[in-house]
């Protein structure tokens, strides 16, 4: 068994993630702030600001990923004024938007990722019905519609807005690749051929969210 290296980041490579983590964040809050000035269109600006999120997930730069929807989700409360107003984006689409770029990148097979986001979708519409008293939409609809058919038709939506999500975001993918392509410094030396095969065998060196060192 060879021994096994873990990816480290140079100083120029930090700080290009960091500045597309800082636009990714910028642009999401935009549409989050847009969908509280319009109050219409709601999901429509949430989808917006989740695909903004995903684009460091496109050059698997998971943690840059993580800091754009906590930079937007933090600065979206500051912005309204109300942490209910931008419950949605908070507790669903900024969340989801994470779990399926990574699931994709992954290639996690459906049979697995849609149960994991049902029970999700559930858990967020049931916080969001129950503690923030919203559900994305016009709120008077909670005193006309019982819970359980908010649940049903919420997840289908949900379900639904979640593959035009994974469409989108295997689109942008190749775009992103050859749009942002960060120049080293250094060019690293090639590797020996035993490395390389060790490293290939290895399965455990897999590309993890948590394996970045920033």
């Amino acid at each position: 068994m060879g021994k096994r290296t873990r990816r480290k980041l140079n100083r120029q490579d930090a700080i290009y993630q960091l500045a597309l983590a800082g636009i990714s964040a910028a642009i999401a809050l935009l549409f989050v702030w847009l969908s509280v000035l319009v109050r219409f269109s709601t999901v429509a600006f949430y989808v917006a600001a989740s695909v903004a999120i995903m684009v460091p997930l496109t050059k698997r730069y998971y943690f840059a990923g993580f800091f754009a929807y906590a930079a937007a989700a933090s600065l979206g409360f500051v912005i309204a004024g109300d942490i209910y107003t931008v419950a949605g984006f908070v507790a669903y689409f900024g969340p989801m938007a994470l779990i399926t770029g990574i699931m994709c990148n992954k290639k996690v097979k459906w049979f697995i990722s849609l149960p994991i986001k049902i029970i999700y979708i559930n858990g967020a519409l049931a916080l969001l019905y129950f503690v923030c008293n919203t559900i994305m939409i016009d709120a008077s609809i909670m005193d006309k519609i019982d819970y359980w058919v908010i649940a049903i038709v919420g997840t289908i939506a949900l379900v639904l807005i979640d593959y035009v999500l994974q469409f989108v975001y295997a689109r942008i993918t190749p775009i992103v690749e050859k749009v942002l392509r960060p120049k080293s410094k250094k060019t690293p030396p090639p590797a020996d051929v035993e490395d390389i095969e060790d490293k290939d065998n290895d399965p455990f060196d897999s590309d993890s969210p948590f394996d970045e060192d920033i």
